[in-house]
């Protein structure tokens, strides 16, 4: 997905996509190519190989900003393309993230989800009117079959937004779209979470709550 530049605003200083801010020229902090690559960069430490740079999440996982720019400058093993970054970069990638996958407090730093290694985040129980699945039609047989299950993540991840989960589809080889029946999930006592903007886990869901495959 092509991700916009990030701006920072000459007179308010607020982290932006519009080379105009405020009515002046704001100053380029992220291009494109650089925003994509640090995103890639900081998901995956943070969700699935943070021992890859020194560092270890906490109980929720949590991170120290500064910890996390130190370990990409000096641990990483392609450090030398990152030599650039700075907490600022990673505060306002978390900030303009369009799923929310990031989540900032004080001096500290968190995936909202997608984690392989085990953390406890408190999430809020949220039941949507619709939620999608985007997966490969190689694994369709087997899911309806046997449901939707998190594999090597800690949940099974959903979304709102339909033509989000085509672009989750598209990178498995041929896409479907799976429609899940939300009440069918409730009715059966499982969990929805909110996770991000449209991104919403799941603990498990059963065959019988997808209702249709696109």
């Amino acid at each position: 997905m092509l991700l916009k530049p990030i701006y920072k605003c000459s007179i308010c200083g607020k982290y932006i996509e519009e080379p105009v801010h405020c009515g002046k020229k704001a100053i380029l902090l992220l291009d494109s190519k650089r925003r994509l690559m640090l995103s890639k960069l900081v998901s995956g430490l943070l969700r699935h190989y943070p021992w890859e740079i020194g560092i270890s999440l906490d109980r929720e996982g949590w991170i120290s900003i500064d910890d996390l720019v130190n370990g990409i400058k000096t641990k990483w093993k392609n450090k030398h393309l990152y030599q650039w970054v700075t907490r600022e970069h990673i505060i306002a990638l978390a900030e303009l993230d369009p799923k929310g996958r990031f989540e900032v407090s004080g001096d500290r730093i968190r995936a909202r989800y997608g984690h392989s290694v085990l953390v406890r985040i408190e999430y809020e129980i949220n039941y949507p009117p619709k939620l999608y699945h985007g997966t490969s039609i190689s694994k369709l047989n087997s899911i309806l079959k046997q449901g939707l299950k998190p594999m090597n993540r800690l949940y099974v991840h959903t979304t709102i937004s339909k033509s989000d989960a085509l672009l989750n589809a598209r990178r498995h080889g041929t896409p479907v779209v799976l429609e899940i029946n939300v009440e069918c999930l409730r009715r059966n006592n499982i969990p929805v979470y909110k996770a991000g903007k449209t991104v919403y886990l799941v603990p498990y869901v059963p065959p019988e709550c997808i209702a249709r495959v696109y």
